[in-house]
C-alpha cells in the first residue's frame, strides 16, 4: 500500500510525462493553464494548512492528487512555453521574403558527408527592399565542404546572402520524420550555402562556460589527431572520448551494431559510468569517515564527471549522463534503502523541467531505461551462480550487467532500431572492460601529452594498437553467421505492451503475486492478437504505391503480403539511400526489403519514342519521359495512369485530346514551376493529377479489373 512512499520523485517524474505527452495530443487543455496553475496551487495550499492546523489527517490523498495534477499541469505548461508559444519576431511569425540574413554561431562545427553544419542563432533577416528586420529563432546552416577555407567557430556572427527555407516533412509512408526531429529542437528552418556567401561580421563569446568547453573539445581532438596516426583508429578515439563521431565510417557503424558494442561510439552513460567507477576506485574510501567524508567524495565525483562532460563537447547525450550519474552521487549521501530509483527520478524530473521533448530522445529513453535495468535486474542475476575464481566471477558480473541492459533496452531497440544482436554477451564481455582501458588511457594522453608530449606520444601509440585489436575482435564478431538478427517490428502499441509485460511479469515474480503473472499473461495475448490483426488488414492490401524519390520513378506493387519495386536502376545508385525511404514502409508493412523485390522499370515497360508503356497489376501506365512536342496521334488512346517526367508534356490540353485517363502523375523529375503550371491546368480542366514532389506519395487502391494489353504505337512523328 505504501510502496510509492520511498519514490515520490518515480510519481512526480511519470505525471510530468503524462503531461507533456498529453499537451501534444490535447492542447486545448493548456488554453487557461495560468489560471489553472494558480487556482490549484491556492487550493493545494488551503488543503495543506487545513490539514495540519484540524489534523484532517484523511485530507493527505486529496493532498496528494491535487499535487500531482499541477504536476501535470507544469508538463503541459513547459511544453507550451518552451516550444509553441514563439515570440513576435521569431521567423515562424515572419511572412516577408528574405535575400539574406545574420546570425550567430551557438554550436560546434559538425561535419556531415558534404557540408559544415552550424547551429545559427538569427538576428536579423534583410528582406527585398534590402532592409534589416529584427528575428529571433535558430536554423540549420549547411556550408559546402569544398568552398570552406575560414575557420567558423562558436561565437562568430555570420551574414549571410542566401535564403532559409522550412525543414520538409517526409514524402513516404512510414519514412523518418526529420522535421519533427528538428522542431522538438526548437529548430523549423536550414540553408545551404557556400562559403563566398558568408561572411564572418565579429566574433563574441555567447556563453563563456560553453565557449570554454568547445575550446576543451577542440584541444582534446588535436591531441588525438596527433598521436593516433591511423584514421579508423583515430576515429573511434574521438567518438569514444570526446563524442565526435563524424569519422566512423559506415563499415565500422556496421560492425559494432551488429556485435551489439555500439553503446561504446557515443558518448553516454557507460562513458560517464566508467569515469564514475574510476573515481570510486581511487576516493571511494572517502565515504567511510562519516559525513564529512561522504560530501567530499560527492563534490569530486560532481566535478571530475563534469569536467569530463566539458572535454566530450557538453553534447546532449553526455549533459543527460553527468546529470544523471551527479545526481546518483548526490543521493549516496543519504542511505536509505531504495534511495536509487528516487534519485533517477528527480534526474528524469529536472531534465524533463529543462527539456520537455527529452521524453522523445531515443538516448534519453535508452538511457534511463538500462540503467534501471542494471539497478534492478543485475544483482538478482548475479545472485544465480556463485564463482570461486575472481575472473570468473568479473566475467559474470559483465554478463548479467549486459543481460540486464539488453532486456531493459530491448523493446526500445527493437521499436527504433529493428535488430538484435545475437553476440552481444560475448562482445561486452570483451568491450566493456577494454573501453574501461581505452577511456581511461585516452584521458591520460588527453591531460599528459601537454606537459610531457613523448609520454603522450607512447600512451597514444598504445592505444592506437590496442583500439587496431578490439576493432579486429568486432569485426570478426561481425561476419559470424547470423551475427545480427534484422526486420524487426514494433510499433507504439506494440511497444507499450512489450513493456507492460516486462514489467507484470518481473512484478508477479518478485511479489509472488499470482495475480500479477495472469495480468503478464492476458498481455502477452493481447499482443499476439494485434499481430494477427496487424497481417490480417495486410493481407487484404492491393494496391500501388508511387514514391516521391528523387529523380527516380519508383512504383510499389503490394498485394497482401507480397511486392515488386519497379524503379529506374542505374549502375551507381545508392540502395542504402533508398532502402532509407522505403524500407521503413516495408517493414511496417510485413514485407520484405527493397533489394529483394527489385525490378528495372528498363524490362518491365516497353519504350516507344518519348513513351513507355507497361502493366502492372492491370494498371495500364503511360510515363512520358521525354519530349512529346513531335508527336501526333492517329486516335485517342486509352490508360489508366500517365507520368509526366522532365517537363515532357507541353500542356493538359494536348493530353487530353490525346488519351482517355483516370489520372495524371507529375513525377519526380519535374521542375516545382512546371509542377504547379500542370497542377493549375488539370484543375481548370477538372483532371485528377497528384505531384509527388509537392504531395508526397500516392496509393491507389486496385479492384478485380480485366486482363490488359500494353498499349499498341498508334501515333506517328510530326516533322514539324
Amino acid at each position: 500500500m505504501y510502496f510509492w512512499n520511498s519514490y515520490p520523485f518515480i510519481r512526480f517524474s511519470l505525471v510530468l510525462i503524462l503531461g507533456i505527452v498529453c499537451f501534444d495530443a490535447f492542447p486545448a487543455i493548456w488554453v487557461n493553464d495560468g489560471y489553472v496553475l494558480l487556482a490549484g496551487f491556492i487550493t493545494l495550499s488551503l488543503f495543506v494548512l487545513i490539514s495540519e492546523k484540524f489534523s484532517f489527517y484523511q485530507f493527505r490523498h486529496l493532498n496528494g492528487i491535487l499535487a500531482l495534477f499541477l504536476i501535470f499541469i507544469i508538463g503541459g505548461t513547459v511544453t507550451k512555453y518552451k516550444y509553441h508559444d514563439h515570440n513576435e519576431n521569431h521567423y515562424l511569425n515572419n511572412s516577408q521574403d528574405n535575400s539574406g540574413f545574420i546570425g550567430t554561431v551557438i554550436s560546434p562545427k559538425n561535419e556531415r558527408t558534404n557540408h559544415f553544419r552550424y547551429d545559427l542563432e538569427l538576428e536579423a533577416i534583410v528582406n527585398d527592399e534590402k532592409n534589416y528586420v529584427p528575428i529571433t529563432g535558430t536554423i540549420h546552416i549547411y556550408i559546402r565542404k569544398d568552398s570552406l577555407n575560414q575557420p567558423i567557430r562558436y561565437g562568430d556572427k555570420l551574414a549571410v546572402h542566401g535564403r532559409f527555407y522550412p525543414v520538409p516533412g517526409p514524402d513516404n509512408p512510414n519514412e523518418f520524420n526529420y522535421r519533427k526531429y528538428l522542431e522538438q529542437q526548437n529548430i523549423y528552418a536550414h540553408s545551404f550555402v557556400k562559403e563566398q556567401d558568408v561572411k564572418i561580421v565579429s566574433h563574441g563569446t555567447p556563453n563563456i562556460f560553453l565557449s570554454w568547453a568547445f575550446r576543451l573539445r577542440a584541444s582534446s581532438a588535436s591531441i588525438i589527431d596527433k598521436n593516433i596516426k591511423a584514421k579508423r583508429e583515430r576515429g573511434i578515439a574521438k567518438a569514444l572520448l570526446i563524442g565526435i563521431k563524424d569519422h566512423l565510417d559506415n563499415d565500422i557503424k556496421k560492425a559494432y551494431s551488429s556485435a551489439g558494442a555500439m553503446h561504446v561510439l557515443a558518448v553516454s552513460g557507460l562513458h560517464v559510468g566508467i569515469i564514475f567507477l574510476l573515481i570510486q576506485l581511487l576516493f571511494g574510501r572517502l565515504r567511510n569517515i562519516g559525513r564529512s567524508g561522504k560530501y567530499g567524495f560527492a563534490f569530486i565525483s560532481v566535478i571530475t564527471i563534469w569536467l569530463y562532460a566539458c572535454m566530450a563537447g557538453l553534447s546532449p547525450s553526455v549533459l543527460r549522463a553527468a546529470t544523471m550519474f551527479s545526481f546518483i552521487s548526490l543521493g549516496q549521501i543519504a542511505t536509505r534503502e531504495g534511495n536509487i530509483y528516487n534519485t533517477l527520478g528527480f534526474a528524469a524530473f529536472v531534465l524533463l523541467l529543462i527539456n520537455p521533448y527529452l521524453i522523445y530522445s531515443v538516448g534519453f529513453q535508452l538511457s534511463f531505461a538500462a540503467v534501471i535495468g542494471i539497478v534492478y535486474l543485475q544483482p538478482k542475476f548475479y545472485q544465480l551462480l556463485n564463482f570461486k575464481s575472481w575472473l570468473l566471477d568479473k566475467a559474470w558480473a559483465i554478463t548479467c550487467v549486459s543481460i540486464a541492459a539488453q532486456l531493459a533496452t530491448f523493446p526500445l531497440a527493437a521499436y527504433y532500431f529493428h535488430q538484435f544482436p545475437t553476440y552481444f554477451l560475448a562482445s561486452n564481455l570483451i568491450v566493456i572492460p577494454s573501453s574501461f582501458l581505452m577511456l581511461i588511457g585516452g584521458i591520460g594522453m588527453i591531460i599528459i601529452d601537454p606537459i610531457f608530449p613523448i609520454v603522450g606520444e607512447l600512451i597514444g601509440q598504445g592505444l592506437e594498437s590496442f583500439i587496431w585489436f578490439i576493432n579486429e575482435i568486432i569485426s570478426y564478431v561481425h561476419v559470424l553467421p547470423n551475427s545480427l538478427i534484422e526486420w524487426i517490428y514494433l510499433d507504439k502499441h506494440g511497444l507499450i505492451l512489450t513493456y507492460l509485460i516486462v514489467i507484470t511479469l518481473f512484478a508477479g515474480l518478485h511479489y509472488r503475486s499470482f495475480k500479477t503473472l495472469v495480468i503478464s499473461s492476458f498481455l502477452g495475448l493481447l499482443f499476439i492478437f494485434s499481430i494477427n490483426i496487424s497481417h490480417g488488414s495486410q493481407a487484404k492490401r492491393h494496391e500501388l504505391l508511387f514514391y516521391e524519390i528523387s529523380d527516380k520513378t519508383a512504383i510499389d506493387y503490394i498485394n497482401g503480403h507480397s511486392s515488386e519495386l519497379y524503379i529506374d536502376l542505374e549502375t551507381n545508385d545508392d540502395l542504402e539511400l533508398l532502402s532509407f525511404q522505403i524500407d521503413p514502409h516495408r517493414l511496417a508493412s510485413h514485407l520484405r526489403p527493397i533489394e529483394e523485390t527489385l525490378i528495372n522499370t528498363d524490362s518491365a515497360f516497353i519504350k516507344n519514342d518519348a513513351i513507355r508503356t507497361g502493366v502492372i497489376a492491370n494498371k495500364r501506365i503511360l510515363i512520358f519521359d521525354s519530349t512529346t512536342f513531335h508527336l501526333d496521334f492517329t486516335k485517342k488512346m486509352e490508360s489508366d495512369l500517365i507520368i509526366i517526367e522532365n517537363q515532357s508534356v507541353k500542356s493538359l490540353n494536348w493530353l487530353s485530346d490525346s488519351f482517355d485517363f483516370e489520372m495524371v502523375i507529375i513525377g519526380n523529375r519535374n521542375s516545382g514551376y512546371y509542377s504547379k503550371k500542370i497542377k493549375s491546368q488539370a484543375e481548370a480542366l477538372g483532371l485528377r493529377i497528384h505531384s509527388l514532389k509537392e504531395d508526397g506519395a500516392l496509393r491507389i487502391p486496385i479492384g478485380i479489373k480485366k486482363e490488359r494489353t500494353l498499349l499498341p504505337a498508334l501515333f506517328t512523328t510530326n516533322p514539324d
